[in-house]
């Protein structure tokens, strides 16, 4: 979890190109997953013995944060999702050979530890979002940010979701280096409501779609007395980096990046049910536009003022995963707007701020 201050912004122009020259881009668009609802009652014992569980299906296995293109990772992780009238469901189940945790205060910074993290973004529209982190001993960290790290934040560690279970199961032992583990489990129930709270409180049903995302935080260990800990580096005394798996990658090390977490498609049909994830609408778009976002900030950090022509960003015209796109920008008080047209669908168009204004 990293925090990056944007600097003032100011405004400046520079020599633009001719509309027949476009950047190419190839941008991956996000995992999907179909969450079903079930009717059953869900014990959480972190042991996903309902047949509501048996009848659900996996995300894919977790990669590197960075993407396909980096090593594997060395440990299977991968997450289950339900939902029903008060909760959201999660199970993950993580290989380990060694499982070991000592974070036992709530809303510490439990990545600290090796963790299991959940990212949920319930609006398509507005930046806010709620992140979940809990260890293998089931201490709970949740805050909501109402802006990404990288404008600012800012975060509220103050959102306790006093409702919130959590059950964990481990197959093995835990703070025992003695032994070889081989697994262990977290199966949650977040209450829904509020975190449809997060989305004006927008009820949810068929058809629904938010995003979310998982991440694993996994540090190479070392045992001083019996006890473990995160490694250190011999030369400098610091802690060695950390691993960081997730279900959609990110393409930095950077959780923070919404618009590359998964979508989610709620039906009320239950577990086992064929359902068809709908093509995203606006998603090429969508990505286009925090592409240039990003690239916005990039230059703020550098220069102190962002880009006010949409030719400095490589545009006007992009050709993304072969589909050509033109984008407008507008300069405003607070910053700019970034619009996409589409005779057929209308428009989107993202601010500065993440807030993204769809019209038809």
């Amino acid at each position: 979890m990293k925090l990056f201050l944007i600097v003032p912004v100011l405004l400046f122009t520079f020599s633009s190109c001719t509309e027949t020259e476009f950047k190419q881009l190839d941008l991956p668009l996000p995992h999907r997953y179909v969450i079903h609802k079930t009717s059953e009652t869900m014990q959480i014992d972190g042991l996903a013995s309902e047949e509501s569980w048996a009848n659900t299906g996996w995300t894919s296995d977790f990669m590197d944060i960075e993407g396909p293109d980096k090593d594997a990772p060395f440990s299977r992780s991968r997450a289950k999702m339900l939902w029903d009238e008060d909760y959201l469901y999660f199970f993950a189940s993580m290989e380990e050979e060694h499982i070991w945790g000592d974070i036992t205060q709530r809303d510490a910074v439990i990545f600290y530890n090796n963790d299991f993290e959940i990212f949920i973004h319930p609006s398509e529209s507005e930046p806010q979002y709620a992140e979940f982190e809990v260890n293998s001993l089931g201490t709970l960290w949740e805050l909501i940010l109402l802006q990404p790290y990288r404008i600012g934040g800012p975060v509220s560690n103050y959102w306790d979701l006093n409702d919130t279970q959590i059950g964990i199961n481990i197959v093995g032992s835990i703070n025992e280096p003695s032994d070889i583990d081989s697994l262990w489990t977290v199966e949650m129930a977040i209450p829904l409501k509020a975190v449809a709270e997060l989305n004006r409180g927008a009820s949810v049903g068929e058809g629904t779609q938010w995003r979310m995302n998982f991440s694993r935080v996994q540090w190479e260990h070392e045992i001083i007395d019996g006890t473990y800990s995160r490694k250190k580096d011999p030369d400098t005394g610091e802690f060695l980096p950390e691993y960081n798996w997730v279900w959609s990658p990110q393409f930095a090390i950077d959780m923070h990046r919404p618009e590359h977490w998964g979508y989610v498609w709620f039906t009320e049909k239950p577990p086992g049910s064929i359902v068809n994830f709908p093509e995203p609408v606006w998603e090429t778009e969508r990505q286009l536009l925090f592409y240039l976002h990003r690239q916005q900030l990039k230059i703020a950090r550098k220069d102190g003022y962002f880009a006010s022509d949409i030719n400095q960003l490589g545009g006007p015209v992009f050709n993304v995963n072969g589909k050509m796109i033109r984008v407008e920008m507008t300069n405003t008080r607070s910053g700019y707007e970034l619009t996409i047209s589409d005779p057929a669908k209308g428009s989107i168009t993202l601010n500065q701020d993440e807030y993204i204004t769809l019209t038809e």
